[in-house]
């Protein structure tokens, strides 16, 4: 979840929003957001801009920073939306509309993000607010909002390098491999394409010559994300192999291929998969409750465990030899051992890749 500090003005990484038409960003006739304050719950109470029922207009530069890419702009100071010094602190909603012609109705979403008391040092999208730990019992009396926003970006990181891949929108640009074929896969799902240079070309692929396989397409898109060439004997330029039907392909080469878009694993509404959020959730309450290191000393004078398997012991002339043990669990187990954490981020995990045979195109 995105965290803003009172006084730190908004930025393009920060609140934005992306409009898509079949999987292209495209630019709308009219865009516009509001914050809406629900520390208390919903519906909450509108907190910019100041008249109720107002939306602030960023159909414009510079709150239109690209195509089909908006962020939270206030055009009266001339900067990104900032939390006042007063704000509340807690969890708000940014609501957006917008309409793709003057004719057309409006379309809206949404996302909550945090106000915090000061910026903790980072700009990260978090999955989980600090307010979700709250919720679970962790006081700030006894853990403050820094320590646990750190807990959070930690075990983030963590999750995105055991699943191999992300789970909120990240705008990229991307040079990969042509693999003397007509599609590219992707190791992680495609939200949305903004444009494809083919074959080290300068100049943008016309979109209808290229589909986009994403999540907006087809759910079972979204594990096996992937952009197919579309077969054209009208193009016959000096990026088309010279084969049968003169179809187009993704010539054999090495970072030859140019593709700017936005991927994640996400929901529908661009917010992380549910099961992620509780798995995280729970391995950041583990971790703040769980001491980093337990005294070695005993009060007690109890003597210490025996260092080391016992395989077989003899007491009174009473003999007894242990099985072989079981082989210990590899992989995630030495960071938790909770079963349904384990399981959520091996449901989510992404393959290590995909190789696939390449016919090599006549040079």
């Amino acid at each position: 979840m995105t965290s803003l500090a009172r006084g730190e003005a908004n930025t393009t990484s920060g609140l934005n929003w992306f409009i898509l038409v079949n999987g292209i960003k495209t630019d709308a006739y009219e865009v516009g957001y509001r914050i809406i304050d629900i520390t208390g719950g919903l519906p909450g109470t509108q907190v910019f801009p100041e008249t109720e029922g107002e939306y602030e207009n960023v159909s414009n530069v510079p709150g239109h920073f690209a195509v089909g890419s908006y962020y939270a702009y206030d055009n009266d100071e001339s900067t990104g939306w900032t939390p006042s010094i007063t704000e509340s602190i807690g969890t708000h909603r940014i609501e957006w509309r917008w309409k793709i012609t003057a004719a057309a109705p409006y379309q809206a979403g949404q996302e909550d993000f945090e106000v915090l008391v000061q910026s903790a040092g980072s700009s990260v999208d978090t999955y989980i607010s600090i307010q979700d730990v709250r919720d679970q019992g962790l006081l700030e009396a006894d853990y403050d909002d820094e320590t646990v926003l750190a807990a959070i970006e930690m075990w983030q990181s963590f999750i995105d390098r055991a699943c191999r891949q992300w789970f909120n929108p990240r705008a990229l640009i991307l040079k990969v491999d042509g693999t003397d074929s007509d599609t590219l896969h992707f190791g992680i799902p495609i939200i949305s394409i903004t444009y494809l240079k083919l074959n080290d070309s300068t100049s943008e692929l016309d979109t209808t010559l290229y589909k986009v396989y994403n999540r907006l397409n087809d759910f079972t898109d979204k594990w096996n994300p992937r952009i197919k060439l579309v077969n054209s004997i009208e193009e016959t330029d000096i990026y088309t192999a010279p084969i049968t039907g003169r179809a187009l392909i993704f010539r054999k080469g090495r970072q030859n291929q140019e593709i700017s878009g936005v991927f994640g694993h996400v929901e529908d509404d661009n917010s992380p998969p549910k099961l992620i959020q509780r798995a995280l959730l729970k391995l950041v309450i583990e971790k703040l409750t769980k001491p980093l290191y337990s005294s070695g000393l005993s009060l007690s004078g109890t003597i210490p465990p025996i260092l080391g398997n016992v395989i077989e012991e003899q007491t009174d002339n009473h003999r007894i030899k242990y099985g072989g043990f079981k082989q210990i669990a590899q992989g995630l187990a030495g960071i938790t051992n909770d079963l349904e954490i384990l399981t959520i981020l091996k449901m989510y995990r992404a393959p290590i890749g995909c190789i696939t045979q390449a016919n090599p195109s006549y040079r």
